[in-house]
């Protein structure tokens, strides 16, 4: 069969119409579901219903499955990892407590960042399914950084050509800044331009959540070019903003894009499964 899509928005993304991923694709089915993700940057498939087990199985269609990893404050040793790499993105408490394998900042607006961004080899795909879906806000944006790369002023690319950034991230609080003690944070530093290893497009590769200090730059002048590519990164006009509705799967490409969820009330229950599929090496501009 060939698939059938719609266009999500102008900057990225379709949906993939009447397509059951969770049963096994044949070759054609996921070399041409490959091909629309790696073009669009971000595939929708609806009215999914789908187990732990099929969604990792799903997954696995574009390449090995992430682990989850332990914040340094929370580490027990060195290699401590979760026991599943299935992250519950939810606000839902059982006896007072958040659900098992849940994030800490389940019930919170956050601002646009890159999965793992701070790890020496960053995820490369994200997927997200919904379970229980608030009736209003917790939407998730997603937006082209291709497009932000293109967008970026010529002399201000000339300038940042071979430059790096520090993304720190410390697994408990939503954004970080340039002072962070980085013994308690999870931090690498990333070129702030990437060359995309599947696509071999050029990407920008900063984050507003994540990415805090422009190496060689002082502070002042770091600051403000940072500033500067956020703007131009967080730009609605190549910007995609999902509503959710349950048995929605939604994926993005890592590596090529940034997200956020928007704000919703507390009292509104939502629960999210989330998987990744683990890069394949380091980034490079």
């Amino acid at each position: 069969m060939s698939l059938t899509t719609r266009p999500l928005s102008p900057g990225l993304g379709v949906e993939i119409l009447g397509l059951d991923v969770s049963e096994p694709l044949d070759d054609k089915t996921r070399n041409e579901v490959l091909a629309e993700f790696y073009e669009h940057l971000a595939l929708l498939f609806r009215g999914q219903n789908m187990t732990v087990e099929q969604q990792n199985r799903f997954t696995t269609t574009f390449g090995e499955i992430g682990k989850r990893t332990v914040g340094p404050r929370l580490r027990k040793s060195a290699d401590d990892i979760y026991t599943t790499p299935v992250m519950v993105v939810s606000n839902i408490l059982e006896d007072g407590k958040p659900l098992k394998g849940a994030s800490a900042n389940g019930d919170a607006e956050m601002g646009f960042h890159q999965d793992t961004a701070f790890h020496e080899v960053p995820d490369a795909v994200t997927i997200l399914y919904g379970i229980e879906v608030s009736a209003h806000g917790g939407h998730t944006m997603v937006t082209n950084q291709y497009a932000a790369y293109d967008h970026v002023p010529a002399d201000l690319k000339r300038k940042l050509e071979g430059c790096r950034v520090l993304q720190v991230y410390d697994y408990q609080r939503h954004r970080v800044d340039a002072d962070i003690d980085l013994s308690g944070a999870r931090y690498y530093v990333q070129p702030i331009f990437i060359t995309h290893p599947v696509t071999g497009r050029k990407a920008l590769y900063v984050n507003r959540m994540m990415s805090v200090r422009i190496e060689g730059m002082e502070r002042a002048e770091s600051d403000a070019v940072l500033n500067q590519l956020f703007d131009i990164a967080e730009d609605p006009g190549f910007t995609y903003e999902h509503t959710w509705e349950v048995g929605d799967l939604l994926m993005w490409d890592n590596l090529c894009s940034i997200h956020a969820r928007t704000f919703y009330p507390a009292d509104e229950r939502r629960l999210l499964r989330r998987t990744t599929v683990a890069g394949a090496g380091r980034l490079h501009a």
